[in-house]
């Protein structure tokens, strides 16, 4: 239960930042709502979407906040498509990590697309082993045995991961990123 408060009380903290931001709403919207499809109609392949390299390209290009507000909004919309429950809120956790990540990163990362799939690779092992920990919690599995047990499947989204990030890059920057001057 301790966990649950302090999750809610972090995305409390991220939507009071988004008050504060410059970001341009319309545009975070257009990517929440294609992170959300994108978790949909990729369902039939287990954890590769485009969610998570949707959330570090915002981050990368919109700032930390932008990147949070969808951390926190992707898990809860999708959830209303495929299913809530208490995981939605360690996906959110996960999720912000990223960001957190990408964030502390960006001047490297803007600079070599390599390492940014590289990075997009191990985002997925961390929203996985975060995500897991909801299991770990509300079932009591051991959580050494069940990172083992979700290796392949944490593989998949890291590995979906970089190339998602290589194959939408360049067409995110070229519809979402607009050059002033």
């Amino acid at each position: 239960m301790v966990t649950y408060v302090l999750i809610l009380l972090i995305a409390a903290g991220v939507m009071s930042r988004f008050e504060r931001s410059d970001a341009p709403i319309a545009v975070l919207t257009q990517i929440l709502a294609l992170a959300v499809i994108g978790r949909w109609l990729f369902v039939a392949i287990p954890n590769v979407q485009p969610s998570t390299a949707l959330l570090m390209l915002t981050t990368l290009y919109f700032g930390f906040t932008s990147g949070a507000m969808l951390a926190l909004f992707v898990p809860i919309l999708s959830g209303l498509l495929l299913g809530v429950g208490p995981f939605v809120l360690f996906q959110f956790l996960g999720w912000l990590l990223v960001v957190v990540i990408v964030s502390f990163l960006k001047p490297l990362l803007r600079r070599s697309r390599l390492f940014l799939a590289a990075v997009g690779l191990g985002a997925g092992f961390l929203f996985g082993w975060t995500a897991n920990l909801s299991f770990a919690e509300v079932i009591g599995v051991d959580f050494v045995k069940l990172l083992v047990l979700s290796l392949p499947f944490d593989m998949a989204h890291g590995i979906g991961n970089a190339v998602f990030l290589v194959l939408l890059h360049d067409l995110f920057v070229r519809i979402f990123v607009r050059e002033d001057g």
